[in-house]
C-alpha cells in the first residue's frame, strides 16, 4: 500500500502524471471552482481576506529545513557547564579536585616504589653473579619488606581519595543536575505563549529527561576520573623530569600534538552531539504528537508512515552519531599512538644516555615508567572525555532556553500595575494583530469594541475570523502589532501579567483538567491555592454553584476522585462542570466564555448554562459561541468577520435587521415539522408553557441522577481494576524473574545483526587489550637487559626492544580507533533499533494500554529518551572496556603462566575480591538507578502535562504550582541518588586501592620466591608487570559501574515493552477480508467495557444495523455509549460478547488494516498532524493526487482559505494543527475523510466546532455524501441529523429508542425532550 513519505517534506503518494510533488507551492488559483451553485456561492463569500484566520508562525509555515552546522548554537564552554553550581557545590567540586589530585599523584608515585624495587632486583642479581649470595637475600629480604609496605600505605590512601573523587563529584554533580533540570522547567513556565508556538512538547520533555542527564553525566565523578587520569600523566611528567630530566625532556616533543587532538576531538564532538540531540529532541516531538494521537493514527492506518516519520528522525541522529565515533575513535587512536612513540623515543634516548654512563638504570627507569603509567591512565580517559564533549553539546541548546528572556513573563511579580479588582471595562482601540512570525498575515484589523463593567456580550462569526484572538489578548497572551487593549482605561501591557490573569476566568469548549483529585482540581482556580489555601467548604459551594455538587456526592472518592490524565474519567459535560466551579471558585471580575458548551449533549448544556448564567451574574461577560441559542439572552452580540466588527445589537435587533447574525439563526433552526408536530399535539409552541418547562427539568434532573449514580460504578469498577492493568502491562512472569543483567547482555545479542560494527570493534578491543600484556612482557625483558654487565649487549638488546614499541604505537593507532570509534557507532546503530523497535511496538498497542495512567504520553516519551541511550553508553563505553579488559586478563595470564603458574595463581587470586567489590558497588547504583528512572518518568509526565496544556496553566496562573510539583517529584530521584553515592563511593576506592593492594602482594611474594630460589628474577618481572596492567585495567572497570547499571534497568524496561502482546494488533497483515465493501455494519447483543474498568459496563446489550447507503445517527446524553459504539467500529476496542459485524464479518476476523481502509472518521476534536495541509488532507489517502487533495478541499469549505494562504497546500499546521483555528482543523479533517471516499463514514461531532455557515455548507457535502455510503452519526446539534434515515436514542448505555426524527417526535420520549431543549425560535 502507498504510503506518506516524510523524508522530503512531500506527499509522494504516487508515479502519476497529476500526482503531488511537495513542497513546490502549490497555487491553484486557476483551478475553476464552479462545480456546483453551492460551490459558486461558497466561492463569492470566502474572501481573499481569509488569509486572515490562518494562525502563526511564519517560519514554521514549511516544514523544518534539514539540520546544519551553521543554523545551531555552539558548544558550551567547559566552565560554563558548572554556572549553575552554589558555594557548597564550588566546595564539593575544590575538594574532589584536590583528591583528584591526590589519586593523580599516587598512581605515577607508586612507579617510584616500584622503580626502586626493580633496581633492588638488579643489585640482587648482579650481586648473585658476583657471588655476594648472603648479602643478596639480606638486601632483598629487607627492600621487599619496606617497599610493600610502602604499597599498602599508598593502597590505603589510594582508598580514602579515590572515595573522596567519587563522592564530591558525584553529589555536587546530583545537585547541579537537580538545578539545572529546575531551572530549565521553569525557563519554559515563564515563557510567552508565542513561544510555545513554535516547540514540540514531546522535544521539551525529551531535553528534560535525556539531555540534562547527559550534561549532568560530563559533570559528575567521570570530570573527577580526567582530572586524575590528566594529573597522572602530568605528575608521571614531572617525576621523570626529577628523575631523569633529559630523557623527559625528549619525551615532551610529543606532547602538542596530544594537546591538539584532544582540543580537536573535544570541540569536534561537542559539535556533532549538539546535532544528534537536535534530531533525538525532535524524534521525541514526533512521538509525543503520535503516541498523542494514536486514536486518529490508528484510524487511518498511519502506522507505517508514523513509523517511517520518526525513522527519519532517529536516522538523522544516528548518523551525528556515527560522525562522532569516527571523531572519537580516531582522537583516542592517535593519542594512543603518540604515548607509545613517547616510549619508543625516551627509552632509546635513555639507553643511549646509559651507556654513556650519564644515567644509571634506576634514574631512567623510573622516568620511563613513570610516563608509561601516566601513559596509560591518559589513554583511558577516553569514555571520560566523550562524555564530557557531549555534556558541552546538549547544554548548548538547554542552557539556551534558560537564558532566554520572555517578552511576556508571567512569573514577573515586580513589573507592572498589581490590582486586586476591575471594575470589568474592557475597550479594543483599532487592535491590529498578527502572530509574532508571521507579520504578512492579519488576524485583526481595526478591530474595535468597547465592553461596559459587568455587561454580557457575545462574539459570533464564523470560524477564524479572530474571535479567539481577542480572548488571548484579553488575557495578554500577545501584544497587538497596533492599537491597544484596555481594561479599566489601562493598556494591558502596563499591568503585572499575573495580577491580570488573576482577575480572570475562562471556560473553553474543550476543558483542561489535570491528572489530580476534583478537590484539587476546583482549588487550584482560586486566585491564590496556598495561601490562604480554599476551604473543603468553598469548593463545596463552588461546585453547587457549577451544578457539579450532585454528581460529585455520589462518587465514592467524592470531591478526591481522581479524573484520570485530562479528565479522561469523566464525561464531557462533567468535566465541563469542574472547569466552571473552577472558574467560580477564583470570583473572577471578567469571565471568557469560548464555546463553553459546543461539546455538551442537551441535558447537559442545559445546567452548565444555567451555570454559566450564574457565574456571570455582576462581571462582565464575554462568550464566544456557535450555537446562538446560548447567547441570545447577552447585552450585546458582536459578529466578527475578517478580523473587524460588522454588526452588533442584542439578539432581537439584529434578527430584525436581516443581516449576517439573522442569516446565522436562520442555518440553526429545526424543521419546521418540529413545530407543527407539537402544535398538532397540544397547539402550543415547543417551550412555550410553564408546564413543559417543568417538565423538562425534571427529566433533565432525573437523567443526571442516573448518570451519576453510573459514573459511581465506573470509578468504583476502575479502583478495582488498575491493579490487574497494570499487572497486564508489566509483561511475562518470565521476565520479571530474569536478572537485570542477564536481560542487557540478551538485548545486546538480540540485536547484534543491527550492529555490523561491533565485530570488527570486538576484534580491534581484543587486540588494544593484549598490547598492554604484551608490551609488559616486552619491558620486562627490557628491564632485564639493562642488568647485562656488558654495555655494547645492554645497549643492542635494550634498543631492540625498544624499537618494538614502535609496532605497538601503529598497532594500537587502529586497535584504539576499532575500540572507540566502532563500538561508539555500534552503541549508536543499537539506539537507533531500539528506538524503532520501541516506538513501532507502541503502535502495535491496542488505546486501552494509553489509558492506563502508567503510560501516560510522557512517561513513554521519556522512555524512548532515556532507555536506549542508557543501552547505548553502556555498549559504546562499557561493552569496549569490558572486551579490552577481559582480553588484557587472558593475555595477562598466558604471559604469567608461561614464566611462573604459583606466582600467578596469586595474581589470579586476588581478582575475584576487586571484582566482588565492582559488583556490589554496580548492586547499589542499580537500586538507585531504578529509583530513579522511574522518578523521572513522572516528572517527566507532569512536565509533559503542563507544556502540552499551558494555556490552560497561564489562564489559572498556575505555573508556580506545577514548578513546586516538578521540583519534588525531581527531589526524590535526587536524595536516592546522593545517599546511593556514599557507598558507591565506598567500593570505587576499595578497587582503586586494590591496584597497590595486589601489587604489594605479588612483589613481596615474587621476592620470597626468588630467595627459596622456586623462581628467577626474569620470571618475576615478566609475571609482575603482568599483574600490573592486568589489575589497572580491572581497577578502570569501577569507574563505568554507573553505565552498567543504568544498562542494566533500562534493558528490563525496553524487555517490558518489546513482549507485551498487543491484544488488537494494527499492524497484523492476518485476517479476512471482503470482496466487495457496501458499508454494512451491525450491533448484535453487544456488551462492553473499557480494560481499564473491567466491571464497568459501557454498553449494555445494545443492538443495532446501519444498512448500506444508510445513515444513522446515535444520539444521547454524554458517557451513554455513542462514541463508544464508534470505536468498536474501527476495532479500536474488543467487545466483551456479542458481536460488531462489518460486511457480516466479525469485525475480530477482519484484516484490521483493510477494515479501516475502508471507513474514515471526523471526530469532535479533530487531530491534525505536522504536516502541511496538503499532507494532512492526504493522509486519509495515501497516493492521493493533487486534484483530489483540492476536490476534497472544496467540498469541506477550506479551499479558498488555502488557497491564498502564502504557501497554499504547503503551509504546515504545526503541532496537532496548532496555527489554525478550531473550525479551519475541522474542515480540514472533513476534507480528509472525503478524499479517502469511504464506503463507511464515522461521524463524532463532526461539524460542533464550525459556525453556521460553514455548517450548513458543510453539511450539505456530508448529507451528499451520505446518500453514496453507510452514515453513523453521533451528534448533539440535532439539526444536523434529523433526515437521518435512523436515529438510535441512547441512555446509559442502552438503546431506549430508534426511528426517524418524526417518529420519534410522535412518541414524545427521550428524544422529544432533547428536541426541546434545543429549539430556537426566531422572531421575522
Amino acid at each position: 500500500m502507498p504510503s506518506l513519505s516524510s523524508s522530503s517534506s512531500s506527499l509522494d503518494v504516487d508515479k502519476s502524471k497529476d500526482a503531488v510533488v511537495l513542497p513546490v507551492k502549490v497555487r491553484p488559483s486557476s483551478i475553476s471552482s464552479t462545480d456546483d451553485d453551492d460551490r459558486s456561492t461558497e466561492d463569492a463569500d470566502d474572501k481573499a481576506d481569509d488569509v486572515a484566520m490562518f494562525l502563526k508562525e511564519d517560519d514554521h509555515s514549511k516544514k523544518p529545513k534539514p539540520t546544519t552546522p551553521e543554523s545551531k548554537p555552539k558548544p558550551t564552554s567547559v566552565i560554563k557547564l558548572f554556572r549553575f553550581a552554589t558555594k557548597f557545590d564550588i566546595f564539593l567540586c575544590l575538594l574532589g579536585s584536590v583528591c583528584s589530585i591526590a589519586a593523580g599523584v599516587i598512581i605515577p608515585a607508586m612507579t617510584i616504589i616500584f622503580s626502586s624495587l626493580v633496581q633492588a632486583l638488579i643489585n640482587y642479581n648482579m650481586w648473585i653473579a658476583e657471588g655476594k649470595v648472603d648479602q643478596a637475600y639480606d638486601l632483598l629480604k629487607r627492600e621487599s619488606r619496606h617497599y610493600c609496605l610502602w604499597f599498602f600505605i599508598l593502597g590505603l590512601i589510594m582508598w580514602v581519595v579515590s572515595y573522596g573523587v567519587n563522592i564530591c563529584w558525584s553529589v555536587a554533580a546530583e545537585n547541579q543536575g537537580l538545578r539545572i533540570r529546575e531551572m530549565y522547567y521553569a525557563s519554559i513556565m515563564r515563557q510567552d505563549i508565542g513561544w510555545f508556538d513554535t516547540i514540540e512538547t514531546g522535544e521539551l520533555t525529551t531535553r528534560i529527561t535525556n539531555d540534562v542527564n547527559l550534561v549532568q553525566d560530563g559533570i559528575s565523578e567521570k570530570f573527577g576520573f580526567i582530572l586524575m587520569n590528566v594529573v597522572s600523566f602530568l605528575t608521571g611528567f614531572i617525576i621523570a623530569f626529577v628523575k631523569a630530566w633529559d630523557v623527559a625532556f625528549i619525551c615532551l616533543c610529543v606532547l602538542p600534538f596530544m594537546i591538539a587532538t584532544v582540543a580537536f576531538m573535544g570541540r569536534s564532538i561537542a559539535k556533532w552531539t549538539t546535532f544528534a540531540q537536535d534530531h533525538t529532541a525532535s524524534s521525541g516531538g514526533v512521538a509525543d504528537e503520535v503516541l498523542g494521537s494514536i486514536r486518529t493514527v490508528m484510524a487511518f492506518n498511519g502506522q507505517q508512515r508514523e513509523l517511517e516519520r520518526y525513522q527519519e528522525k532517529i536516522h538523522d541522529a544516528y548518523l551525528f552519531g556515527k560522525k562522532k565515533g569516527f571523531v572519537l575513535g580516531a582522537g583516542i587512536g592517535f593519542i594512543q599512538f603518540s604515548i607509545f612513540v613517547m616510549y619508543c623515543v625516551g627509552f632509546n634516548f635513555g639507553i643511549w644516555r646509559i651507556y654513556k654512563g650519564v644515567r644509571i638504570p634506576q634514574e631512567v627507569l623510573n622516568a620511563i615508567f613513570a610516563l608509561l603509567i601516566g601513559g596509560f591512565r591518559l589513554g583511558g580517559t577516553a569514555p571520560q572525555l566523550s562524555a564530557l564533549s557531549t555534556a558541552q553539546g546538549c547544554a548548548a541548546k538547554v542552557f539556551a532556553v534558560i537564558d532566554r528572556v520572555s517578552p511576556i513573563n508571567p512569573l514577573d511579580k515586580e513589573t507592572g500595575k498589581k490590582v486586586s479588582k476591575v471594575s470589568g471595562k474592557i475597550t479594543f482601540v483599532d487592535v491590529h494583530f498578527n502572530y509574532p512570525k508571521r507579520p504578512d498575515v492579519p488576524v485583526l484589523k481595526g478591530f474595535n469594541l468597547d465592553i461596559l463593567p459587568g455587561q454580557k456580550i457575545a462574539l459570533v462569526g464564523e470560524s477564524g475570523c479572530g474571535k479567539s484572538t481577542t480572548v488571548g489578548l484579553i488575557e495578554r497572551f500577545y501584544d497587538p502589532a497596533q492599537g491597544q487593549v484596555r481594561i479599566d482605561d489601562i493598556d494591558t501591557k502596563d499591568y503585572n501579567i499575573g495580577s491580570l490573569r488573576h482577575r480572570i476566568g475562562i471556560v473553553t469548549q474543550e476543558p483542561v483538567l489535570f491528572s489530580t483529585s476534583i478537590k484539587q482540581n476546583i482549588k487550584w482556580g482560586a486566585i491564590d491555592a496556598d495561601n490562604p489555601e480554599p476551604t473543603d467548604e468553598d469548593v463545596i459551594e463552588a461546585a453547587k454553584a457549577a451544578n457539579a455538587h450532585e454528581f460529585i456526592s455520589q462518587l465514592p472518592d467524592g470531591y478526591d476522585t481522581l479524573v484520570g490524565e485530562g479528565g479522561a474519567l469523566l464525561s464531557g459535560g462533567q468535566k465541563q462542570r469542574i472547569a466552571i466551579a473552577r472558574a467560580i471558585i477564583r470570583n473572577p471580575d471578567i469571565l471568557l466564555l469560548d464555546e463553553a458548551t459546543s461539546a455538551l449533549d442537551t441535558a447537559s448544556e442545559r445546567l452548565v448554562q444555567d451555570a454559566l448564567d450564574k457565574l456571570s451574574t455582576d462581571r462582565t461577560t464575554i462568550s464566544i459561541a456557535h450555537r446562538l441559542s446560548t447567547i441570545r439572552n447577552c447585552d450585546q452580540i458582536y459578529v466578527v468577520r475578517e478580523g473587524i466588527v460588522s454588526e452588533n445589537g442584542t439578539h432581537d435587533e439584529l434578527v430584525l435587521r436581516g443581516g449576517e447574525y439573522a442569516a446565522m439563526v436562520r442555518a440553526q433552526e429545526l424543521r419546521q415539522v418540529v413545530r407543527a408536530a407539537q402544535l398538532n399535539e397540544d397547539g402550543q409552541g415547543i417551550a412555550g408553557s410553564d408546564d413543559d418547562e417543568a417538565e423538562v427539568r425534571e427529566l433533565i434532573a432525573k437523567e443526571l441522577k442516573e448518570q451519576a449514580l453510573d459514573l459511581k460504578a465506573t470509578t468504583q469498577a476502575s479502583k478495582q481494576s488498575v491493579s490487574k492493568s497494570l499487572v497486564y502491562s508489566n509483561g511475562k512472569k518470565s521476565l520479571q524473574e530474569s536478572n537485570d543483567y542477564y536481560l542487557l547482555w540478551r538485548l545486546i545479542m538480540q540485536y547484534r545483526g543491527s550492529m555490523k560494527a561491533l565485530v570488527p570493534g570486538a576484534i580491534s578491543a581484543v587486540i588494544d587489550g593484549a598490547v598492554m600484556p604484551c608490551f609488559a612482557l616486552v619491558y620486562s625483558r627490557l628491564l632485564i637487559s639493562l642488568s647485562n654487565p656488558d654495555p655494547e649487549q645492554m645497549k643492542r638488546d635494550a634498543t631492540k626492544y625498544a624499537c618494538i614499541f614502535l609496532v605497538f604505537a601503529f598497532v594500537d593507532l587502529f586497535a584504539m580507533f576499532g575500540r572507540a570509534g566502532l563500538f561508539h557507532i555500534a552503541g549508536e546503530s543499537l539506539t537507533r533499533k531500539i528506538r524503532y523497535e520501541t516506538f513501532r511496538k507502541y503502535l502495535t498497542f491496542e488505546p486501552g494500554y494509553y489509558d492506563d495512567e502508567s503510560n501516560g504520553v510522557g512517561m513513554l516519551t521519556a522512555r524512548l529518551a532515556t532507555e536506549a541511550e542508557d543501552v547505548n553508553r553502556f555498549v559504546g563505553t562499557v561493552l569496549s572496556t569490558f572486551t579490552s579488559t577481559m582480553a588484557t586478563i587472558v593475555a595477562a595470564m598466558v604471559v604469567a603462566f608461561n614464566y611462573d603458574w604459583r606466582l600467578t595463581l596469586i595474581m589470579i587470586g586476588t581478582w575475584p575480591i576487586q571484582m566482588f567489590a565492582q559488583y556490589q558497588q554496580a548492586l547499589t547504583v542499580r537500586g538507585a538507578s531504578f529509583k530513579t528512572k522511574k522518578a523521572y518518568e513522572r516528572s517527566g509526565q507532569s512536565a509533559a502535562e503542563s507544556i502540552r496544556n499551558i494555556k490552560t496553566v497561564a489562564t489559572l496562573r498556575r505555573e508556580e504550582t506545577f514548578i513546586r510539583s516538578f521540583n519534588e517529584h525531581n527531589r526524590i530521584p535526587h536524595t536516592s541518588s546522593v545517599k546511593g553515592s556514599f557507598v558507591t563511593s565506598f567500593g570505587f576506592g576499595f578497587s582503586q586501592a586494590c591496584n597497590l593492594f595486589v601489587n604489594a602482594v605479588i612483589f613481596y611474594a615474587g621476592c620470597r620466591f626468588i630467595i627459596n630460589g622456586w623462581i628467577t628474577m626474569p620470571q618475576m618481572t615478566n609475571v609482575l608487570m603482568a599483574s600490573t596492567f592486568s589489575v589497572m585495567a580491572i581497577g578502570m572497570l569501577a569507574q563505568f559501574s554507573t553505565m552498567i547499571s543504568k544498562g542494566a534497568v533500562a534493558a528490563r524496561g525496553i524487555y517490558l515493552t518489546l513482549e507485551r502482546k498487543s491484544l488488537i494488533d494494527g499492524l497484523d497483515p492476518d485476517g479476512s477480508t471482503s470482496e466487495k465493501f457496501n458499508g454494512n455494519a451491525s450491533f448484535d447483543n453487544v456488551k462492553f467495557s473499557y480494560p481499564i474498568r473491567p466491571d464497568t459496563k459501557i454498553l449494555k446489550d445494545i443492538s443495532f444495523e446501519a444498512i448500506s447507503g444508510k445513515s444513522v445517527a446515535l444520539v444521547g446524553a454524554s458517557g451513554s455509549g455513542k462514541s463508544t459504539s464508534i470505536l468498536l467500529t474501527q476495532r479500536l476496542y474488543d467487545v466483551n460478547s456479542g458481536n460488531v459485524a462489518v460486511e457480516n464479518i466479525d469485525v475480530r476476523d477482519w484484516n484490521i488494516m483493510a477494515l479501516r481502509e475502508n471507513m474514515a472518521i471526523v471526530g469532535q476534536e479533530p487531530i491534525l498532524f505536522n504536516y502541511t495541509i496538503g499532507e494532512n488532507i492526504a493522509y486519509g489517502k495515501p497516493g492521493a493526487t493533487q486534484k483530489e487533495i483540492e476536490e476534497a478541499a472544496r467540498e469541506a469549505n477550506i479551499f479558498n482559505f488555502v488557497r491564498n494562504l502564502p504557501d497554499g497546500f504547503n503551509t504546515s499546521v504545526g503541532q496537532k494543527g496548532g496555527r489554525l483555528s478550531g473550525g479551519q482543523k475541522q474542515r480540514v479533517a472533513i476534507a480528509r475523510a472525503l478524499v479517502r471516499k469511504p464506503k463507511l463514514l464515522l461521524l463524532d461531532e463532526a461539524t460542533a466546532a464550525l459556525d453556521s455557515r460553514s455548517e450548513k455548507i458543510v453539511q450539505k457535502v456530508l448529507d451528499k455524501a451520505a446518500k453514496e455510503r453507510t452514515t453513523l452519526t453521533v451528534a448533539h446539534r440535532l439539526s444536523t441529523i434529523q433526515d437521518c434515515d435512523m436515529i438510535v436514542v441512547f441512555k446509559n448505555g442502552r438503546i431506549v429508542e430508534r426511528g426517524t426524527h418524526d417518529e420519534l417526535l410522535a412518541q414524545k420520549g427521550d428524544y422529544y425532550l432533547l428536541v426541546q431543549q434545543q429549539s430556537l425560535q426566531v422572531a421575522h
